[in-house]
């Protein structure tokens, strides 16, 4: 199998939201004999008919350069580098570990361009960068100051462990109590505004809410911007912890109304809510935004195959990556087995795809994460069959990452064999798993829709909420 059509292992998702961490600038002794400075962008061919532009600022110093790297159709802009290297001969390198990868070019005075090769894990692009403008973004929906209402920055104590919460209250003006929500967000290490790919769903999807009479609080997840934790061993269930710690806390501001307290979870903070319904009797409602209702390895199963299909490649590819991953998910899970086992196993048929060492050494990495592993079998009917409140489902029929004719479903069915018809089903024609106005659905369109939240998302919840 090709490996550039492997979703598993592929390239196209390498830029998460934990990337956005800026690395200190290294200088470099050489002095430039010709003046580079500015914005170098390029394409990379990812396979498929797919490429993903990379572009690199380059700042002049007094010895040497600087540099940000920007992927515009991934949301990634000013990020830092680890180091810049520059020699007379017209050599530059770039290294980024946060990602594994670096460029190494040669400045063609003929052509008035850099040519080079861009790698990461074990896998080289051609990659040729041309002079261009520093690409823009524009999000109409993210909210600017003044505001008409109160914003205070508060830490909370994650109670299981003992570790430190950093988040975010807006809240109405006056005394209250209103009722409130917390904002759960989905899978990986995200900051307050669940911000990925340039939008920032949480800060439009609060601003909203709070303007409506509603108290909101989100927070960083474990371990990432000012959170203290240590997300490399935590599970869902884990993380539903966290989230209780949030609801906990909320309920005891003078201002929330203690009988109308709900839970806003997005894709994995959908699995979440049900969660923490079932540990604490403060949780009044929930909304379930693009929520899971199978297991993992369900969602994964079906997430692979769309997301393939939404970059239009074959049926045939698609259905040799969904049985290799299928393949490696069960030997992961495969208890027979010691871990080591499993893992030979797993590197074995990863070594198929003609990966090099430091790729199948990352993704086994990962497959075998706790996290990863509780993932794949976690079934989310367990809870919601014992979630009593009222519950709204929302969900887009462009979404490729959880679809919602997998999981609608599902998540009705658990509800009603636990006796609970009291949920309202809204399905928005062409709108992704970010809720944007979609054309494929794809992940790479993220970045490039304007939009963050469609705003008919934004009124129903708000409308939903005001009828409870």
């Amino acid at each position: 199998m090709h490996k550039s059509y492997n979703i598993l292992i592929g390239l196209l998702l390498f830029l998460t939201i934990s990337c956005a961490t800026q690395l200190p600038l290294e200088d470099t002794p050489q002095t430039p004999s010709i003046d580079l400075a500015g914005y170098w962008e390029g394409e990379i061919d990812v396979g498929s008919h797919t490429t993903l532009t990379l572009g690199f600022l380059l700042i002049a110093q007094e010895t040497g350069y600087d540099a940000l790297l920007f992927v515009p159709e991934q949301g990634v802009t000013n990020m830092g580098v680890t180091a810049v290297g520059f020699d007379q001969n017209m050599n530059i390198t770039i290294t980024i570990d946060a990602l594994q990868a670096a460029f190494s070019g040669t400045f063609s005075h003929t052509d008035q361009r850099i040519e080079g090769t861009f790698t990461q894990i074990g896998q080289s692009f051609p990659l040729v960068l041309n002079k261009g403008s520093v690409p823009t973004s524009n999000r109409p929906q993210e909210p600017m100051p003044p505001y008409p209402y109160l914003i205070k920055e508060i830490y909370f104590t994650q109670s299981s462990e003992g570790f430190s919460l950093a988040g975010t209250i807006t809240r109405p003006t006056g005394e209250g109590p209103f009722p409130a929500v917390v904002l759960v967000s989905g899978s990986g290490s995200q900051n307050r505004d669940e911000e990925i790919m340039g939008h920032k769903p949480f800060l439009v999807l609060a601003d909203t809410l709070t303007r409506a009479g509603i108290v909101v609080l989100r927070y960083d997840d474990r371990g990432f911007a000012s959170s203290e934790g240590d997300p490399s061993a935590a599970t869902s269930l884990d993380l539903a912890n966290d989230a209780l710690s949030a609801v906990t806390f909320l309920a005891s501001q003078s201002f929330v109304d203690t009988a109308a307290i709900g839970i806003i979870g997005h894709s994995e903070g959908g699995l979440i809510g049900p969660i923490v319904a079932q540990q604490s009797n403060l949780i009044s409602f929930l909304v379930l935004m693009a929520g899971p209702g199978v297991k993992g390895i369900e969602i994964l199963e079906d997430q692979t195959a769309a997301i393939m299909r939404a970059q239009n490649i074959p049926e045939e590819i698609i259905d040799q990556t969904v049985a290799l991953n299928m393949s490696i998910y069960h030997i992961v899970l495969d208890s027979s087995k010691t871990v080591a086992e499993r893992k030979e196993a797993v590197h074995e048929m990863l070594a198929t795809a003609n990966l090099a060492q430091s790729a199948i050494e990352a993704q086994i990495q990962a497959l075998f994460s706790p996290w990863y592993m509780t993932f794949l079998e976690l079934d989310p009917a367990i809870f919601l069959q014992k979630v009593t409140v009222p519950v709204l489902i929302l969900q887009g029929t462009k979404d490729t990452q959880i679809s919602a004719t997998l999981n609608i479903p599902a998540i009705e069915k658990a509800l009603q064999e636990g006796g609970n018809t009291n949920y309202t089903t809204k399905v928005y024609e062409g709108l992704n798993h970010l809720f944007q106005p979609a054309k494929t659905g794809g992940v790479d369109e993220y970045a490039t829709i304007e939009t963050t939240i469609d705003p008919q998302v934004l009124n129903d919840i708000v409308s939903w909420m005001d009828h409870l």
